[in-house]
């Protein structure tokens, strides 16, 4: 299995220091995967939940799966190929198959951006400029029009399980987006209700983490 110094040594990028602490925390692993995994391992998570446990459309790629990943997405004969003069880490992924990548040659930026990477489309979308905002997108977007057969965070009582989401999540954010998702997730009727609109959460986000090339889109496949 890499460590991720050698996964940075290999492909010449670099792992923003702040997924270099959640790693070495244990907190970016949700354990061992299968069809068990939901019943056996996941009620075991909840008291602490790792790395965005309970995100819409999120699931981080295994620590010895990374760099699989990555020569997956950059090799030769990929049927999307990688544009030359981008250089992307994988990190997570979508259940549909898209995966969440560090742009890490990104021109402007102190830290990589995370990018979504469309595994049916030449498009890659800007979600966060850096990894701190993009936890504070996903966990505000978890929590919009929420529905409970779509959602982990109803299992067992849904204002422990947010507060317990922020509580192990509080220390990778900055002081401003905590204030701001601890005022999200005391209004727990409203979103049991589905009454955070998407309009809501993305004036939100915008507010809190806005820069001029978020949501921007981009062809990431070499012609």
């Amino acid at each position: 299995m890499s460590t991720l110094i050698e996964i940075e040594q290999a492909t010449g990028q670099a792992f923003p220091p702040l997924f270099h602490q959640i790693t070495a925390e244990g907190r970016a692993d949700w354990g061992a995967t299968g069809n068990l995994w939901f019943r056996e391992v996941f009620p075991t998570l909840l008291a602490q939940p790792p790395l965005l446990l309970h995100a819409n459309e999120f699931e981080p790629i295994a620590l010895h799966e990374l760099r699989e990943a990555w020569e997956d997405l950059t090799a030769e004969d990929h049927y999307n190929p990688l544009r030359e003069d981008l250089q992307l880490l994988p990190f997570a992924r979508s259940g549909a198959g898209d995966t969440y990548c560090f742009w890490s040659n990104a021109p402007g930026f102190i830290e990589p951006p995370v990018l979504m990477v469309w595994h049916d489309d030449d498009r890659a979308d800007v979600l966060a400029a850096n990894l701190q905002d993009f936890l504070f997108r996903k966990m505000v977007e978890a929590v919009t029009e929420l529905e409970a057969a779509y959602t982990t965070l109803v299992e067992g009582d849904l204002a422990a399980n947010l507060q317990a989401w922020l509580g192990s999540h509080r220390g990778w954010l900055r002081d401003d987006q905590a204030a701001a998702l601890e005022a999200l997730f005391a209004r727990t009727d409203d979103i049991a209700a589905g009454r955070i609109s998407d309009e809501e959460a993305q004036a939100l986000v915008t507010r809190v983490i806005g820069f001029p090339r978020l949501d921007e889109s981009f062809a990431y496949v070499r012609t």
